[in-house]
């Protein structure tokens, strides 16, 4: 060998030894519940966008679907290997045989207000209106039976009414009196209607209910586990970041959220603020178990099938990852009691 074709064989191997730059080792289908993603969705976009999946030699691909139910279901049916999914569906689906767990839970809060119309002042005046929902068990079904209960009102004394996973529009054309808005879209609704305002703040209401998990088959665990380490780590490496490098993480929600800047930086500001993201791994038994009761005492869950903390959740993988990272302790957003 020449000294030329030496030199050229070392530099290719010393380019494939730096981290970031080799060829992925796994890959990972994970779908998503809105298109385009909302804010709260981000870490999975800033950990894609920065190289921090593929530091962990994974490679990503992206499938946008209608809400949390889809994605759940699409892991059980085999075309996705992880769901950005409900919280709550999660559980009720794994007490229904669904062989799946939660691995990770960054987005543990329910990030989501309902934002009803001018003539609405109180919860008790939701009775007897029009109240926007995607599909039953989905996101905003969930949510509002939740503002329901706490405003003590019957399901069965308000009107749903099946909209759009866009439910901005629908809102603003007084189509329904209510919808469930993320951070974002609530800015952008008062602004088109001024009126409009935000009538409970689920985070506020139902402080320990769980909003959003990672899930992934018993099946995927086994198979894949060095590619759902890389997923999890990327993702509590990603929220961090939005707690640490607003500069760094801004651009990348302005990218995919397509959000005026001024909206995005309000949005982000206020959602930091209340600490909506966890950086470990948000799958407290308080919240977990918190949810999965309440899931039975809805009837969702047939009374005495809720399964225990251990079946809904596997925190191998995050807690691989927190012992090399080191549990976040702030100064921001304290870890969440368990």
């Amino acid at each position: 060998m020449s000294l030329r074709t030496l030199m050229l064989a070392c530099l290719g191997a010393a380019a494939l030894a730096v981290p970031g730059t080799a060829s992925a080792q796994h890959k990972l289908i994970v779908a998503m519940p809105t298109t385009p993603p909302n804010i709260v969705h981000m870490p999975m976009h800033i950990a894609n966008d920065l190289g921090l999946f593929k530091k962990g030699g994974l490679e990503i691909k992206v499938v946008e679907l209608a809400g949390g139910v889809y994605t759940f279901r699409a892991v059980v049916a085999g075309s996705a290997d992880v769901a950005s999914a409900s919280g709550p569906f999660s559980i009720v689906g794994r007490a229904k045989g669904a062989t799946t767990k939660a691995i990770l839970a960054n987005m543990p809060k329910l990030e989501a207000s309902m934002v009803v119309q001018a003539s609405i002042k109180t919860m008790a005046d939701l009775k007897g209106k029009r109240i926007g929902i995607q599909e039953p068990g989905g996101f905003a079904d969930v949510l509002t039976r939740g503002v329901l209960r706490a405003a003590k009102i019957d399901p069965k004394e308000v009107n749903f009414v099946s909209i759009a996973t866009e439910d901005v529009p629908a809102l603003i054309a007084n189509q329904v009196d209510t919808a469930m808005l993320h951070v974002e879209q609530e800015i952008i609704a008062q602004r088109k209607v001024p009126g409009l305002h935000a009538i409970a703040r689920m985070w506020e209401i139902q402080p320990d209910n769980l909003y959003n998990v990672m899930a992934v088959t018993d099946k995927l665990i086994k198979d894949k586990p060095a590619a759902l380490k890389a997923f999890v780590r990327g993702h509590i490496e990603a929220t961090r970041l939005i707690y640490t490098d607003r500069a760094k993480v801004l651009p990348i929600i302005i990218k995919y959220t397509n959000l005026p800047k001024d909206v995005a930086e309000q949005s982000l500001d206020l959602m930091v603020q209340k600490c909506i993201w966890d950086a470990n791994h948000g799958l407290s038994p308080k919240r977990v178990n918190g949810t999965a009761s309440l899931m039975e005492r809805v009837g969702n869950i047939p009374k005495g099938k809720t399964p225990k903390y251990e079946e809904i959740v596997d925190l191998s993988f995050a807690n691989e990852v927190l012992k090399e990272l080191g549990e976040w302790k702030g100064p921001v957003c304290p870890p969440e009691a368990s």
